[in-house]
């Protein structure tokens, strides 16, 4: 007996009524089956003829060059100041736009691409100090070197004399009075710069007696004034005027807040009342030493 051919695909599949040994139409339907639904897949897995291809390529933007780092960069430093050095960098990359100069994670300031040093005058001495010096392309690319470099130490003459310092007077010799105290006590000096970028000359006050202002003049570490105040010394109940002279000289310097400051100095103070109001002249002499406390 012939085989059944597979019907078409968009028609249903109808077993016939199998005579005696039926099994062999439900193997031939099976095969029908098998048959078309290959047929299905192929043409799936083949794809119409709107299939996008394999062959097709996206578009890739160009990669922007990186810059050509600075080369041989180097750092000379002063107790004030750190010259940095460098080489145009050499090779294939982009040429340098700019150079940013970074100094402990911070920009300090820029140089041109042409440019081969660049000169911090904003360092501290007895600081380390780390530097990196970007080239920064065109396109905005970076690419730096760095370098490491301390500052040495410098006289504390050179640093600032500006803030609260907690002072220690002691009365050393004294004529001419009365009743004298000779027990040691504390003030509070505050001294304040006479110009932005000192040292310079310097205003001290006295925290809590505001008639002891006195300018003291300075050179090199040594800063000494004069002034005349009323109420130190009294005469008969009344407070008659003394000339107060103060002179100090910084032994030591540290950083404080990022600037150079005296941090201890010594000196002498010094009273002279002449005689007034029927009372003799006097005069005392203490020896202070100050101690910074803050800015």
């Amino acid at each position: 007996m012939g085989q059944l051919p597979p019907p078409p695909s968009d028609m249903p599949v109808v077993l016939p009524t199998p005579p005696r040994g039926g099994k062999r139409w439900l193997v031939v339907a099976l095969v029908a089956l098998l048959a078309v639904a290959g047929t299905a897949t192929a043409v799936a897995l083949a794809g119409g003829s709107d299939a996008p291809s394999d062959d097709a390529v996206s578009p890739s933007a160009t990669p922007l060059s990186q810059p050509n780092p600075p080369a041989d960069l180097k750092a000379s430093a002063g107790a004030f100041r750190v010259k940095l050095t460098w080489r145009p960098g050499t090779g294939s990359g982009a040429p340098a736009n700019r150079y940013d100069v970074v100094r402990e994670s911070k920009t300090v300031g820029h140089a041109d691409g042409d440019a081969t040093s660049f000169l911090d005058d904003t360092v501290v001495p007895n600081e380390v100090y780390d530097y990196e010096v970007i080239a920064v392309s065109a396109e905005g690319t970076r690419l730096g070197a760095s370098v490491r470099t301390e500052t040495p130490g410098a006289p504390p003459g050179t640093a600032a004399l500006a803030g609260v310092f907690n002072v220690k007077v002691h009365p050393t010799s004294h004529s001419g009075f009365s009743s004298f105290s000779e027990k040691d006590f504390t003030a509070g000096w505050r001294f304040v710069p006479a110009c932005k970028e000192p040292p310079c000359d310097t205003q001290v006050r006295e925290l809590g007696r505001k008639e002891f202002l006195i300018t003291l003049q300075q050179k090199g570490g040594v800063y000494q004034g004069t002034v005349s105040i009323s109420g130190l010394v009294s005469c008969s109940g009344h407070d008659v005027s003394s000339s107060v002279t103060v002179a100090i000289h910084a032994t030591r310097a540290d950083t404080v807040g990022g600037t150079w400051r005296v941090s201890k100095f010594t000196g002498t103070m010094s009273e002279y009342t002449s005689s007034q109001l029927g009372c003799t002249s006097s005069s005392a002499r203490f020896d202070v030493t100050g101690s910074l406390t803050s800015g």
